[in-house]
């Protein structure tokens, strides 16, 4: 694995937070049978796929034409990305998952879990702008690679939530919302420094 490539990963691999994720997919789908649940990690993880390698292919030609700089799209990015990891560091989740909630597994796999989880405006955000900065071919293979990832993990929910424990689970969120925090701050550096080169002197 190449350098660009292993960075992008981890980068995406905290935005995405397969592990903060699957918090919240156990707590939606626990009273499922297996197959519901293979069906909606499945589902989920298709769509957001989808949605985030459309934006790393032509995300940068939409901000082209819409006139807005890469460098102020990564000030964007890392506002938006600012406000879940907040929430993650203090509350262990993105969103507060509904306590009684029964739709079919379609619906919680499009909403919440592809979008705004997976695929919400942080990372989309970051597809672009990685497709930018370490090319198309690396931020597709990240995407892929974390994508398969977080399926693996919400297949094995229940089993991973019955050796580590709901505290590990809860320690391990907030570890990665304090390295999305990081990449936060990093982003909006980035942009700065790229609109106001005297910044980086």
């Amino acid at each position: 694995m190449g350098e660009d490539l292993a960075r992008t990963f981890v980068s995406f691999f905290v935005i995405i937070d397969p592990v903060g994720n699957l918090v919240v997919f156990h707590l939606m789908t626990g009273k499922m049978p297996t197959g519901q649940r293979v069906q909606v990690a499945a589902i989920a993880v298709a769509a957001a796929g989808t949605m985030l390698v459309t934006f790393a292919l032509g995300g940068h030609e939409a901000l082209d034409f819409l006139n807005i700089s890469d460098e102020g799209f990564r000030v964007a990015a890392g506002a938006l990305l600012l406000i879940p990891a907040y929430r993650l560091v203090t509350q262990g989740q993105f969103f507060e998952a509904p306590a009684e909630l029964s739709p079919a597994p379609v619906d919680i796999a499009l909403v919440p879990m592809a979008t705004p989880l997976m695929a919400g405006p942080g990372a989309l955000a970051s597809a672009t702008s990685f497709s930018r900065t370490v090319g198309r071919d690396d931020t597709i293979a990240a995407i892929v690679l974390v994508l398969l990832v977080s399926f693996v993990a919400y297949v094995l929910a229940e089993r991973v939530f019955t050796v580590l424990g709901a505290s590990t689970m809860r320690l391990l969120t907030r570890l990665v919302g304090i390295i999305l925090v990081a990449i936060a701050v990093q982003f909006i550096i980035d942009g700065l420094q790229g609109s106001f080169p005297g910044l980086a002197a």
